[in-house]
């Protein structure tokens, strides 16, 4: 297998992990006045769907760092200074592969809350749209684009720790 410096597997090399292993990624629960951002993914898993931001950890990458490099890597803006509190570590199963194979994919996440003061923005380069969702009441729906089961799920766990 080869891996370069920046902790990334060659395509083929990635398709092969994917399918022998889960990947371990983290997901940015950002919560504003008991909303929770959503963005409109563009690539698969989950292509077209509401969900948060996130990312998978490199190899060799702290939590703290994986957590620093998705935040810039997906919001306007710096990363609050703030601790983020662990909310769970989840296990999200799909279909196909960030490629749109039919390779299935396995992902063991850690969800992390992110309580901000000031309304952030999503970068347009993984999400179509954004949308702050009630946490108390996240529909299945909004704009004809479904809310990912996954992301109900973070509503779900929000509303039970707020």
């Amino acid at each position: 297998m080869t891996d370069n410096r920046e902790g990334f597997l060659s395509d083929a090399d990635f398709r092969h992990a994917i399918a022998s292993l889960p990947l371990v990624s983290v997901d940015l629960l950002i919560v504003n006045g008991g909303k929770l951002l959503l963005g409109q993914r563009r690539d698969e898993p989950a292509r077209g769907t509401w969900f948060v931001p996130g990312g998978r950890i490199r190899r060799g990458e702290r939590i703290a760092k994986a957590l620093q490099r998705v935040w810039c890597a997906e919001i306007v803006g710096e990363m609050p200074v703030m601790q983020p509190q662990l909310v769970g570590a989840y296990e999200h199963f799909y279909d196909c592969a960030f490629d749109g194979s039919a390779v299935a994919t396995h992902y063991v996440v850690l969800a992390y809350r992110f309580e901000v003061e000031e309304v952030v923005e999503l970068l347009t380069t993984s999400h179509r749209d954004q949308w702050w969702a009630p946490i108390d009441r996240c529909p299945s729906e909004s704009g004809g684009h479904a809310v990912h089961p996954n992301a109900q799920a973070y509503c779900s766990a929000l509303s039970r720790v707020a």
